[in-house]
């Protein structure tokens, strides 16, 4: 088992902790608000209202991200350094899938999250042996989790949730020769890794006004399982069109970083979230 460096252990654990502390308050903070006679004071805690029929969530969206990072496939290949924003992206994106979806049944539930990247950006090497390199990177990334009702009242749930993510990465990196006189000749080095990392989090909704809401998650996992640490943190504000279709738009930030025999992916992604979600 890899040893966790403890200021990224450190970093990105408080970060995470510190966002699912502040979901928490806020999604049970609006659903208790909301109960609270004007001049009297708080009631007890309710009892927690589950709905004991299966339900269903199905929500495919779009995740505007830019990708930054470090990758590197087997030495004598050097990393190569990606950073690219979404525009960016647009251009070098070949493919891309997302889907979330969960079902419940009483207190507890199963949910996923499955991503599909096919992207092939230009990046720059370490060093003066080569003069540049494009990355084809197709990343597939799903999480599958356990789910627990904390909280539930109206539209308002928080759910305690845990399971594993698998990441599958195939990477290709296509080296240009570097000038002489410590230039290399050209050549292509490919490896694919897979990986599975535990992840604990938060995850949940509250109202807002009206037909608004807002919804959120915070993973963290990797603990030297699989990854070093990996971390995924969602807001999104959203409305509903009517009592089973809604529409979110956030912004989502992950970040993993996994290193195993001279294989390098150490890797954030962020930008905007967009989604429709049904549920029946």
């Amino acid at each position: 088992m890899k040893v966790i460096p403890f200021k990224n252990f450190f970093r990105y654990g408080v970060f995470a902790c510190s966002v699912v502390s502040l979901t928490l308050t806020v999604l049970t903070g609006f659903a208790q608000a909301a109960d609270l006679p004007a001049a009297e004071p708080a009631p007890p805690p309710a009892a927690v209202e589950v709905d004991t029929g299966w339900t269903f969530t199905f929500a495919p969206y779009l995740w505007a991200s830019g990708i930054s990072g470090n990758v590197a496939t087997l030495p004598p290949a050097p990393p190569a350094s990606v950073d690219e924003n979404f525009i960016d992206i647009l251009k070098d994106l070949k493919f891309a899938g997302m889907v979330f979806g969960a079902a419940r049944k009483g207190r507890f539930g199963v949910s996923g999250d499955l991503q599909y990247y096919d992207i092939r950006p230009s990046a720059d090497t370490a060093g003066v042996f080569f003069s540049s390199a494009e990355l084809i990177s197709k990343t597939f990334i799903f999480s599958a989790l356990g789910d627990y009702v904390l909280y539930e009242k109206g539209n308002n749930i928080l759910f305690l949730s845990a399971g594993a993510r698998l990441w599958a990465v195939d990477t290709e990196l296509k080296l240009s020769a570097g000038p002489p006189p410590l230039g290399l000749t050209a050549r292509t080095v490919s490896y694919s890794e897979t990986w599975a990392d535990p992840l604990i989090g938060l995850r949940g909704t509250a109202d807002l006004s009206g037909r608004f809401f807002v919804t959120g998650w915070g993973y963290i996992g990797g603990f030297g399982a699989g990854s070093d640490i990996m971390a995924d943190v969602m807001g999104s504000a959203g409305y509903r069109f009517t009592d089973d279709i809604s529409g979110t738009l956030g912004y989502r930030w992950q970040k993993v970083d996994y290193e195993n025999n001279g294989f390098i992916f150490d890797v954030e992604w962020q930008g905007p979230i967009a989604g429709l979600v049904f549920r029946f």
